[in-house]
């Protein structure tokens, strides 16, 4: 686990957390006069205070025209740095992006400002503002330690010797929940407003003035490129995406696989505050140069483990916006990992051990409430797990939501269906306080797969099923001390109200893989990540996957199933590591890597690529 980040250049302000009710799954935990408190043998300590120096809004909400330019005040005293700024060109080229000016702003006690009049007019006028009065600027905020935290835009109008900023685009637009008949358009914007899409001569509105805006585009034919025009106030923006075949069409696609982005290490761009960018842009850039239909990216990706809201949606934000220009054409789906972990955290200073738990109120304050709030996904998952046999009070919601982090969808004649192996995670002291542990997938999400997984047996349109979850079933680099192996150790398990799963994480991993692998045919492999590197391994019954003495019954594997791990998209490396299992393990790798798989009817195709070089790491083939 990374450590908490922290602003090296700023001062923590200490607010106390307050009171409130502690949802009935967890043991230990409590509530004071002092906030939030974890009960040990003779003492409580308390919650660590998310210590927030800003507000995520404020880094591109506060923007005031002058006679000159415009004036910003990211409302955040403690932050000296440069700005980085310059036009946005949105008809030059199909993925739009800033062009930085020779000249940079300082930002003094959080304020700065862009001098558009005396520095971006006349030969640097490239989006011709003084004609037509109006523009778009993007900027990029880097403290004065020269960590890049956040690249904003702002629209301006230029009338009667003054500029005015007017709403844009934040983020977006992005393409989500693309069918053969309709869409989901999300999109986010500085002001609230009522913004308008039109397609194939259509006009699809806003129903209310909104800052995060999800517009449905329907009644659509399969497999057809349509233009869109988005109209926010004073502009608009040109992008086009192409329908789904009809399902069961069965023909030639390809689609690309990745997860693990969250900051590397050399600097730049490879840490825009919580992110890779660089790297993703990287993954982006090569799916789509690739004709990737589609885009899974499952789990870490950003730094996370953080208790502070603010801070996590700025990571998500930055994830956002590295692969944007490329999000409005086709869709990109994201899974649940560890580091999306929003926590509370409690340090022991005489024991020098920290406890973390899944934060609360689950509804609108958790690891999985942040994740829905960033993300326009299927919502075609279990609810929860309450209900289930280890639910403490069955008349309330007791448990996180799955909404959004759980689901399926289909394109073609395949199917994806997307686990959350880190819900209701505990990081630290689930023996004490209770939660889920890394990798255990729980009961209700169990029955969902099983559910879901008979469906699609059934359904004619679909040959080939794909199981995506963050933590690999066997893992090989990094995280053999975890995952569904825990070093062999299967009295690991998810704790609820301070009781243990009857199953331990070996036990549960049988159970997955006798559904997955031996109750369905149609499941080809699943895509993992969480270890940094890429690799490939051939499970079937010959291959050693059960410690010395295991006193539980073993599972037979009735066919050959395929793990394919991609955690290499931009997070420090993890190199192999010596398993039972190693010598079914296939080109193991800690290059940078997206995944494509080739769908051709019947026939699966594997390609993986080095985003960065465009070397050919590897290249099988699943099924002819």
């Amino acid at each position: 686990m990374r450590q908490l980040l922290t602003w090296a250049c700023c001062i923590f302000l200490i607010i106390p957390l307050k009171a409130q009710e502690v949802p009935a799954v967890y043991s230990n935990i409590g509530t004071d006069e002092n906030g939030i408190y974890l009960q040990l043998e003779n003492k409580r300590i308390y919650a660590v205070p998310p210590n927030d120096m800003f507000h995520f809004s404020d880094l591109y909400s506060n923007v005031t025209g002058t006679q000159k330019g415009l004036d910003i005040d990211f409302k955040f005293p403690e932050l000296n740095g440069t700005l980085y700024y310059g036009f946005i060109n949105y008809k030059d080229g199909r993925f739009p992006q800033p062009v930085y000016f020779r000249e940079s702003a300082p930002i003094i006690n959080g304020k700065t400002n862009i001098p558009i009049a005396s520095r971006l007019s006349g030969r640097y006028d490239m989006i011709g503002w003084e004609k037509s009065g109006q523009g778009v600027l993007g900027y990029r905020i880097v403290n004065k330690d020269g960590t890049i935290l956040y690249d904003g835009k702002v629209a301006f109008t230029h009338k009667d010797d003054l500029f005015t900023a007017v709403p844009t685009l934040i983020e977006g637009p992005f393409i989500n929940k693309l069918t053969d008949k309709e869409l989901v358009i999300s999109f986010t914007t500085s002001q609230k407003i009522k913004a308008s899409i039109v397609v194939n001569g259509k006009t699809y509105h806003d129903k209310k003035a909104s800052l995060q805006h999800e517009i449905k585009i329907n009644k659509l034919t399969a497999k057809t490129t349509y233009p869109y025009t988005l109209k926010i106030d004073k502009l608009s923006f040109n992008f086009k995406f192409e329908t789904a075949p009809k399902p069961g069409d069965r023909k030639r696609f390809t689609f690309a696989y990745g997860s693990d982005s969250r900051a590397g290490q050399g600097g730049g761009e490879r840490n825009i505050f919580g992110t890779n960018a660089y790297i993703m842009k990287r993954i982006a850039s090569l799916a789509k140069a690739e004709d990737a239909k589609f885009v899974q990216f499952t789990g870490d990706l950003i730094d996370g483990y953080e208790v502070s809201k603010e801070r996590m949606n700025l990571q998500y934000a930055n994830w956002k916006h590295a692969v944007e220009p490329y999000w409005h054409y086709i869709p990109f789906y994201a899974g649940f990992g560890n580091h999306e972990a929003y926590s509370y955290l409690f340090n022991d200073t005489v024991s020098n051990y920290s406890y973390m738990i899944d934060h609360f109120p689950f509804a609108d304050d958790s690891g999985e409430s942040i994740f829905q709030d960033n993300f326009v996904l299927p919502e075609n998952g279990p609810q929860s797990e309450d209900g289930s046999i280890y639910d403490p009070n069955p008349s309330i919601m007791d448990f996180p939501s799955y909404k959004e982090s759980v689901y399926w969808y289909s394109y073609d004649n395949i199917a994806m269906v997307v686990l959350n192996s880190d819900y209701f995670y505990a990081p630290q002291g689930l023996h004490l306080a209770s939660g889920n542990l890394h990798a255990f997938i729980m009961d209700n999400q169990l029955k969902w797969l099983e559910k879901t997984l008979k469906q699609l047996e059934k359904n004619e349109t679909i040959d080939h099923i794909f199981i995506s979850l963050h933590t690999p079933f066997f893992p090989n680099g990094g995280h053999v001390k975890d995952d569904m192996w825990y070093s062999g150790d299967n009295r690991y398990r998810a704790m609820v109200a301070g009781k243990g799963y009857i199953e331990g994480i070996i036990q549960r991993r049988d159970q997955l893989l006798d559904l997955i692998v031996n109750k369905s045919n149609k499941t080809v492999a699943a895509l993992t990540g969480d270890e940094h590197n890429y690799n490939m391994l051939t499970i079937n019954e010959d291959m050693p996957r059960y410690p010395e003495n295991y006193p539980h019954d073993k599972l037979k594997l009735k066919r050959t199933f395929y793990q394919i791990n991609n955690g290499a998209a931009g997070a420090p490396y993890y190199a192999q590591e010596k398993t039972a299992w190693m010598m079914n393990l296939r080109n193991f790798s800690t290059q940078n890597a997206l995944v494509l798989i080739d769908v051709d009817g019947s026939s699966v195709h594997v390609r993986v690529k080095n985003p960065d070089t465009l070397e050919l790491i590897d290249a099988y083939t699943l099924r002819k």
